[in-house]
């Protein structure tokens, strides 16, 4: 029961090819129309979108997998092998980025000599903002991340195997302070790699504010995969209303934290009225971006709430993954909006490359991602803290 059926296997192995060769014709036309064009800036500009996106959803997996570990459920048993996967492609994130580095000089204002000269905030920040500095701290958080989610799969993987309880308080034992290090590597890495596009504006909420935006793209990513596999084995049996039930609750919570981090940094940064980080919230709120703006908070927040809200429509399925993919494209429409006003303050702008780049690039990373899920059982079936959970959910479904 608990390993993958050929058929799901067949239907994976399906939608693996089709995302790899869907991202890679669109990873190469993007930068074909960049060198044809000679605009190799916004091609980095648009890369470090779909980047972020992909980033964000793989460290909020982690947090959820060590959280599930913590507090257990039924809603982390299920998924604790997709979110395991997804863990996995940390070594892949690593490679994808590479071209973050190369083209540091088109996406980082700091990394102009000329211009820290001329500019007393940036020669303020220049002793964190600097070159090497940023690729030491990226390495560093590769580190970090890679090794702590190796323990994490490696010790569920032996415990598969042999069946050793002991395991579980080891996994236990990493993830209480691992909660932590997700939460601070994934800050500092979004300061790093995201709000110093801008490296005259600053928000000490920034940090949360896109762990609870990539948390809901995750949980989306969830229900979507759920709802592509609940018609096989293991699911079959496992997967019900309720979990649905559950997932979408989150997504909700999800949600309304969203808008509340939002609000909460505007509220701040308009009651204190500083010279040096109002030109942020007016840059998004004029000459065009203002329609992105008003759009993100109609779509991301206002229509996802009131959907969310219908208790039947969580328990469907197939209701809950059209708003689960609502929410994951407003997900780039929130990145898009975070990073690209950064880099036109002419006005609005959008470039084909703003969704063709990163949609080639999700495109590669999640066939890496269904590569590992073929590959282990999809239930966690000898931990012992959830075998009567399989036995209920078994005779819930069942019956």
């Amino acid at each position: 029961m608990t390993m993958i059926s050929d058929a799901l296997a067949t239907q994976l192995d399906g939608l693996q090819k089709k995302v790899l060769t869907i991202g890679l014709v669109l990873l190469v036309a993007g930068l074909a129309i960049a060198l044809i064009t000679g605009d190799m800036a916004q091609f980095y500009q648009s890369y470090l979108i779909g980047f972020v996106i992909c980033f964000g959803i793989t460290c909020c997996c982690w947090g959820f997998c060590m959280l599930h570990h913590l507090v257990g459920g039924r809603w982390g048993f299920i998924v604790q092998r997709l979110l395991e996967s997804v863990m996995s492609t940390f070594p892949v994130l690593l490679i994808l980025f590479v071209p973050i580095v190369i083209g540091m000089h088109d996406l980082y204002h700091w990394t102009h000599e000329e211009a820290v000269q001329n500019d007393i905030i940036l020669q303020h920040k220049q002793s964190y903002l600097n070159t090497s500095f940023f690729i030491v701290r990226a390495l560093l958080y590769f580190a970090i991340w890679i090794a702590a989610s190796h323990l994490l799969i490696k010790w569920s993987n032996t415990q598969d195997v042999n069946g050793d309880p002991t395991l579980t308080d080891r996994i236990r034992d990493i993830s209480g302070p691992g909660i932590v290090v997700f939460a601070l590597s994934m800050t500092f890495a979004s300061f790093d790699w995201i709000m110093s596009t801008d490296p005259h504006w600053f928000s000490t909420l920034y940090g949360v504010m896109m762990i609870v935006d990539a948390g809901g793209a995750a949980m989306a990513l969830i229900i979507m995969m759920m709802t592509y596999m609940r018609h096989h084995d293991p699911y079959s049996r496992l997967v019900g209303a309720d979990r649905f039930h559950d997932w979408g609750k989150l997504q909700l919570a999800f949600t309304l934290l969203w808008f509340y981090m939002m609000l909460s940094q505007f509220l701040i940064i308009w009651a204190a009225n500083l010279p040096e980080e109002n030109p942020w919230y007016i840059h998004r709120t004029h000459n065009g971006w203002e329609v992105v703006t008003v759009a993100l908070v109609l779509c991301r927040f206002v229509i996802a709430f009131f959907l969310l809200l219908s208790i039947p429509r969580k328990r469907d399925p197939r209701r809950l993954v059209k708003v689960a993919i609502f929410i994951f494209v407003m997900h780039w429409v929130d990145m898009y909006w975070h990073i690209a006003p950064n880099f036109h303050g002419e006005g609005f702008h959008f470039s084909p490359l703003d969704f063709i780049v990163p949609a080639g690039l999700v495109g590669v990373w999640f066939f890496f991602v269904l590569r590992r899920l073929k590959t282990c059982p999809l239930i966690p079936q000898k931990d012992p803290r959830f075998g009567h959970l399989v036995e209920s959910a078994s005779t819930a479904q069942a019956s």
